[in-house]
Formats: structure tokens, sequence, C-alpha cells
């Protein structure tokens, strides 16, 4: 079983949102991927009910549901996001949306998905934006440690301070990590090997494969990824939790 953990709906394809998840969906097959996770994001054209009812069709698409965690009735809009719309997690993305990472109402917003069982997944790449945001990998464990019944996803192995995410994520059982984006785009520098260091010294265990979808095709960023990690000696028992087993649990699939 192959599971993509992190996946976005492609904007530049126009604003036909039905034909840009069949796109997916037709990528996902192609590429003999069991499972895609789509994050919805507030920043692009589709609302959340529009985007539960156009994955609704595909068995193979699950999807995080974005909230501001400074909406008047945050909580509420992210407990019907998952009982009534069938998302399966919470996405927060705090360089688009602009908060600090344990400000007091993103922890309010995370403890509440806590409590209804539902993970939160959490961009932790350090763009240029994000540096001059203020980008902290302490930011990240103060809310996973303000939250610790709350399963988190720190996205992308927070790029290049992934040895501080990996050492933080050591302490905190509550954190898992995705691969997604970073393995390719630091490519020749020693940040995918950082990474790699970083699964080893965690067993293969807490993390999971992601695309980041549509920075390249799903199947090419697949194909991509496992190359770079046979290369660096993963064994196929080691690969098979990365690519899915780890994701397959976490998600229940």
């Amino acid at each position: 079983m192959i599971i993509d953990s992190h996946l976005h709906l492609d904007d530049n394809l126009g604003k036909n949102l039905e034909d840009t998840v069949k796109e997916l969906n037709d990528q996902l097959s192609n590429a003999n991927i069991s499972y895609g996770v789509i994050l919805h994001l507030l920043a692009q054209p589709w609302t959340s009910e529009e985007v539960s009812k156009a994955i609704l069709p595909f068995e193979r698409i699950k999807a995080f549901i974005n909230v501001d965690p400074f909406a008047k009735g945050a909580n509420e809009i992210l407990r019907r996001g998952i009982e009534e719309l069938g998302f399966i997690g919470l996405k927060l993305h705090p360089r688009l949306q602009e908060f600090k990472v344990d400000d007091p109402q993103v922890i309010n917003l995370v403890t509440y998905a806590g409590e209804i069982d539902v993970p939160v997944l959490i961009d932790a790449f350090p763009d240029g934006t994000h540096l001059m945001q203020g980008f902290n990998p302490l930011d990240y464990a103060n809310l996973a440690k303000s939250t610790p019944q709350t399963k988190t996803i720190w996205a992308h192995m927070g790029g290049h301070y992934v040895i501080d995410f990996m050492m933080l994520a050591k302490r905190l059982p509550n954190v898992f990590l995705d691969c997604s984006y970073s393995l390719l785009y630091y490519q020749s520098s020693s940040v995918p090997r950082d990474m790699v260091y970083a699964m080893r010294s965690m067993k293969f265990n807490r993390i999971f494969y992601g695309s980041d979808y549509p920075d390249r095709s799903i199947k090419v960023s697949l194909e991509n990824s496992i190359n770079f990690l046979k290369n660096e000696g993963l064994s196929e028992e080691e690969l098979s939790k990365i690519i899915g087993l780890n994701a397959k649990e976490f998600f229940s699939l």
C-alpha cells in the first residue's frame, strides 16, 4: 500500500472543481497510490462544502479541512467539517494564515481537535516569508506540549530545520512528521540526507510520505522520492513504513 499524505488541489487548472479533483484522482491511480489526503486551503477558491462534495465519489481521496483559528466559532467549524462534511483532520497553515503557532487561540483549536479525536497537520516549511514571520521550531514544540492529547503532523519535516524538528519530535510522542516537498526541494544540498538521518534516528516510525502535489506530478514525486531513499540504503521494510504503513495505521485506512 502506498499513501500520499500531503496533496493540494491544483487551482492553476481553473475553477472547475470536479475536473480538478478528477485530475488528481487520475494521477493517484496512474501512480498506483491507494489513498491520497487532500489539504483544503482557505486561500483557494473553493469552500469546504464544495471540496467535501467533489471528493465524495472518489474512495481513494480523503481530506483535511483548513480552519482559521481566529474565526468566530472555529471549534464549531471544525466539528461540522468532521461530523457533517466528512473531513478526517484539521489543516493549519501559519505562513499563509499569518499567525503564531503557539498563540492561545491556536492552542484552543488544536486542543479541541484532540478532544474529538481529530489529527492536525500544520505547515512547517521555513521559506523566506515564514522566516521573516519569525519561524521557530520551539513554537511548534510549545504547541505540541500544550496539546498532548492531539496527534499533530509537522509537515515537510521542518525543511532545513529537520534535525531540530527530529530532536523535538523524539521528546513529543504526539508528534508525527511528513517528508513532503522538502525531500525533493533541497536536492544537491545536505538536507535530504539529514532527513534520512532523522528517519533512521526515529527508527522510521511516525514519518509519512507526501508529494505536495501540484508542485510536481504525483507519479514523478513518488518515483524520485523512492529512488532517492533506496539510494540512501533504506531496506524494503523501512521504505514500506515511510510510503504507506505508518500512514495506514495513523489514518486508520
